[in-house]
Formats: C-alpha cells, sequence, structure tokens
C-alpha cells in the first residue's frame, strides 16, 4: 500500500508508527528568532542555527537545545533555500547543523560516503565543544542530502542516528540501497533471518543468493535517545529508529528504480510517504536556486502546498508534539 493523501488532507503512511499528519490549518505556526553562525568544525565548513531560549526575546539564547539535527541539502543547493524547514526544527528547540553538499568535491568514486563521514566528524567536534548536547541526532536530507541521511543511519553512523528524513531521496552514483541483483547497504532490515548483535560495527548485509536465507545481517543496539523514540519492544532489546521517506513525482535525471519508492520496497520496514502532484524541489524556498533551473517543476500549487506542509509535520512528529 503506498502513501498518499487522503480527501480530508490528511496523510497515510503505510508502515511505522507515525501519528496522521493534520491539515496545515490546524498546525500552529511559531515565529522562530536564532542565532546563526558560521564555523569551521572539525575543518568542515557548517552553519549553526541556535534556536532563541525565548522567542519573545531573540538576544536570549540556550545554552542547552533539546537536541541537534543535521540539515543536509539537494546537491549544490544553498541552505538559505530551507530555512522554512530549518525554522520548523528551531520551533522545536534543537540546534540546527548545516552543511552544503557539494557533489563535486572532493573527487572520489563515492562522493555521497565522504560527506556522510564529513556529518560524523562534525558531530564529534562539537560534542567536545558543547558537552551539554546529547550524544545522538537526527538527520533530514533532500535529494541527494536524503542518501547521505540513509549512508549515516546505515553504516557511517548507525548507533548515534535517532531518526532520518529522507525527502526525495535520490540513490544514485553509486547505487547502495536500490541494487536488484547483488549486494545492497541495509535499512532497518531487522526481520530476515540470520540476525545476530555485535556492539562493535553498524549493520551490514551481505547478499549471497536471492533470498532472505541467503543474507547474513547485523543489528545494533539503539541508543537512549533512539530507545526513547522507538515505541516497539521492552528496555535492552534491539529498537527501531524511525527512517522516513517521501517520494515526489520527481523530475528530470531521478529514474522510477531508485528513488524513494523502490528504497521502500526494498527496505519495508522504512516509513513511506508520498507527495504526489509535487516536483522534487518543492522543499526549497524558491524552487532550489540555481540547481532547480536543471528540473523544471512537474508540481500543482495544490500538490506542492500539501508536500510541504506534510514535510514540516513529519519534523514535528519526529521532534515531538
Amino acid at each position: 500500500k503506498t502513501g498518499t493523501y487522503a480527501k480530508d488532507d490528511s496523510l497515510h503512511r503505510n508502515s511505522g508508527n507515525m501519528r496522521r499528519c493534520r491539515p496545515s490549518k490546524q498546525c500552529k505556526t511559531t515565529t522562530v528568532k536564532l542565532r546563526e553562525e558560521t564555523k569551521r568544525v572539525a575543518g568542515i565548513n557548517v552553519t549553526l542555527s541556535w534556536p532563541s531560549k525565548n522567542n519573545d526575546n531573540a538576544s536570549t539564547i540556550s545554552s542547552q537545545p533539546k537536541g541537534v539535527v543535521f540539515f543536509l541539502p539537494g546537491a549544490m543547493i544553498s541552505l538559505s533555500e530551507y530555512k522554512g524547514l530549518r525554522d520548523v526544527i528551531l520551533e522545536k528547540h534543537h540546534l540546527v547543523v548545516g552543511l552544503f553538499m557539494n557533489v563535486l568535491w572532493p573527487l572520489s568514486t563515492n562522493n555521497h560516503r565522504i560527506h556522510a563521514r564529513d556529518v560524523k566528524k562534525v558531530f564529534d567536534e562539537l560534542l567536545s565543544m558543547y558537552p551539554h548536547l546529547p550524544n545522538s541526532y537526527m538527520v533530514c536530507g533532500h535529494s541527494v542530502g536524503g542518501k547521505i541521511a540513509l549512508l549515516l543511519a546505515s553504516i557511517i553512523d548507525p548507533k548515534r542516528v535517532s531518526a532520518v528524513l529522507a525527502l526525495d531521496p535520490v540513490d544514485l552514483n553509486p547505487i547502495e540501497f536500490t541494487n536488484r541483483k547483488g549486494s545492497n547497504l541495509p535499512l532497518l532490515d531487522d526481520d530476515i533471518e540470520n540476525t545476530a548483535t555485535n556492539d562493535s560495527i553498524g549493520p551490514l548485509a551481505f547478499f549471497s543468493g536471492d533470498g532472505h536465507a541467503d543474507i547474513v545481517h547485523v543489528v545494533v543496539k539503539g541508543t537512549d535517545e533512539q530507545q526513547a523514540i522507538s515505541k516497539e519492544g521492552e528496555k535492552g532489546e534491539n529498537k527501531r529508529i524511525p527512517i522516513i521517506l517521501t517520494c515526489t513525482d520527481g523530475g528530470f535525471g531521478i529514474p522510477k528504480a531508485h528513488n524513494a519508492e523502490a528504497i521502500h520496497k526494498l527496505h519495508p520496514a522504512t516509513i513511506f510517504y508520498r507527495h504526489a502532484h509535487a516536483g522534487h524541489m518543492v522543499y526549497c524556498d524558491n524552487g532550489g536556486g540555481a540547481a532547480g533551473m536543471l528540473m523544471p517543476d512537474v508540481g500543482t500549487k495544490e500538490g506542492s502546498g500539501k508536500a510541504r506542509e506534510s514535510a514540516r509535520d513529519l519534523i514535528r512528529q519526529i521532534l515531538g508534539s
């Protein structure tokens, strides 16, 4: 079953424990005041957006945000295109850490994994700079940023990722989650045979045949924050973090065989939302800037509006209403 819009403007989804998104007129909006700074952390340029302790006093900045959210934009798209989504995260009193996704540098056969490791290094350094921060983080990414968010949850930093929201992720260059034959990286694929636990490594899946019996899989135990988010199982058991995928009508250069729906079909424990009548750049405030010129909008005004509000509602749900 594919999640999509219902007649009452709610959203259905086909797996997970997320509550239904309410119509936009029921969603409370808040004017967010913040302190934003661009600096080098672990040798990487990042933008830190700090929520204010009191939205009525922009000069009062909280030294203890409730959590950390890494925001990873689409390829070569400025972070300034995502202020709408950033502000929703700030409403929930979380620090937003933004990184520019330069897919042209560094030169590598897997540029995406390098960017994922950069996120991990930045978080390590932030913990040393701000000891009050929690030891886990959510990742919200769009397009290539969504794919990099999945890499973090899958193999790069699975023990510390508490949730993922991948907005229209694209699994290309290289293909790592949607190979029809051969090897795929796992996403919550812990309902298969030959499951074991090893605290020293993240989840890995090795496909030696065509069936589940041919897969060897390793599961990691969730962090305390991941356990708090998950409602399944008793304390101490392996926990399933929310990995949420959205899929639009796409655009130029996004094959259906490697979009969010394809990822979900091969990893059914993920949570999937279909944002129909919306284009790939719908989550950007102004069409994605120069990058958006390469991908004409294929959505309708109504579909685009619903998709934007749905993305904001999903962030609110993950971070707590």
